[in-house]
């Protein structure tokens, strides 16, 4: 009975799994049509698949305004944060193979450490209790005294040496509430690396980029020849000077990170759509292995996480959504993930920046509108970098 159970639920997810194709038109594809139409001065590129069949796929703008170049749709893009996903993929993976367990000690890969009661499973939901070094403005001065060079940048070796070096204290107790933290998914890396004896970008490039067919999917940081072909330049818009490069090449000589697991990998919204089908499809998780990772914790208080074991899920209107967002310098990125009660796929770059998340996000919550047979919010860009909801 459970191995026709089982059958059964493999039958499922394999008739779900449509291939990736370009869908006939659609009125979703027109309003989505009329939203960018009124955002004159978006620039990025944005995906819409239901079921795995793309209903719009648009570029704006430049990938590089100083060659005057045109952005395409298959423009690779810094996607920041989304990164964290791979991360926590790999982690089941391995979870999957027998090498790792989700109640496994920070510890035991890293006895340096004070902090017993971290688990892989309290790094993946960010509820560790443990800092973020570079989001607490003390520790990273602190940090940046230890490490104390410009070049080469940093990486997680040497976020590792300065943990164990200086043993920051605990924000608070394990478990007790949820709090960002990149630190957590740069350990997480290097315990893939420990646990799969292999580099990070490998075993990524092994078990998850070369499976789900994603060809222009790379760990930035970990390549030896960073020219990536249709690689988007990252910009920021100023009140007064517009859009400058971002980082400024000309702010001289800085201490900086290159860090993976929590960032540093770059993709195309076609490769993350490939990914999404892939995770949809059974490709790279068991389905119940990513069901699992889709179950937010609960606290010691009783309440409920919004991020579970590698993403965020939240409910909105009845329906669940399963999502990660990233931003770093000139980039931000956004993907909601298909899963069988929503499947939708919504991919959105864009490589000029605002000091506010808001427009962005706001962006992002219209096209959900739409695919709820909503009307949006109406909206209008007030003056280059300014953008509002009417």
């Amino acid at each position: 009975m459970k191995r026709l159970c089982a059958c059964f639920l493999l039958l499922l997810v394999l008739t779900a799994c449509t291939h990736i194709r370009p869908g006939p038109k659609s009125p979703v594809a027109g309003k989505l049509t009329e939203l960018f139409s009124k955002l004159g001065h978006f620039n990025g590129v944005v995906l819409v698949a239901d079921k795995g069949e793309v209903l719009y796929k648009q570029a704006f703008g430049f990938s590089n305004r100083e060659r005057n170049e045109r952005m395409d749709v298959d423009a690779v893009f810094e996607i920041a944060s989304i990164s964290k996903t791979f991360t926590a993929v790999a982690v089941h993976k391995l979870v999957e193979r027998g090498a790792l367990r989700l109640d496994d000690s920070l510890t035991r890969f890293f006895p340096e450490l004070p902090y017993h009661g971290v688990t892989l499973r309290g790094l993946l939901s960010h509820t560790s209790g443990l800092f973020d070094v570079y989001g607490d403005v003390a520790l990273r001065k602190r940090f940046y005294d230890f490490y104390g060079k410009t070049e080469p940048a940093y990486t997680n070796k040497d976020y590792l040496a300065f943990l164990e070096a200086f043993k920051p204290d605990s924000a608070w107790k394990p478990g007790e509430r949820t709090r960002y933290s990149n630190t957590g998914y740069v350990l997480l890396a290097l315990i893939v690396e420990k646990a799969s004896g292999q580099a990070f970008d490998v075993f990524l490039r092994e078990n998850i980029f070369e499976p789900a067919g994603m060809k222009k999917t790379f760990v930035y940081s970990l390549m030896k020849d960073r020219r990536v072909p249709g690689l988007a330049s990252g910009y920021r818009r100023e009140p007064y000077d517009g859009i400058v490069p971002d980082p400024d090449p000309d702010a001289g000589p800085r201490i900086h990170g290159l860090t993976y697991g929590d960032d540093e990998i770059v993709s195309t919204v076609g490769d993350l759509l490939a990914f999404d089908r892939a995770l949809r499809c059974g490709k790279l998780l068991k389905p119940e292995t990513l069901e699992r990772a889709l179950v937010p914790p609960i606290l010691a208080g009783g309440g409920i996480s919004d991020y579970a074991l590698g993403f965020r899920v939240f409910t909105e209107e009845g329906r669940r959504y399963v999502s990660h967002g990233g931003g770093t310098a000139g980039f931000r990125s956004w993907c909601k993930f298909s899963r069988p009660d929503n499947d939708t796929t919504v991919i959105l770059f864009t490589n000029v920046t605002t000091p506010s998340r808001i427009a962005f996000r706001a962006i992002h919550e219209a096209i959900c509108r739409i695919l709820r047979g909503q009307v949006p919010s109406l909206f209008r860009l007030t003056a280059p970098g300014q953008s509002g909801a009417r």
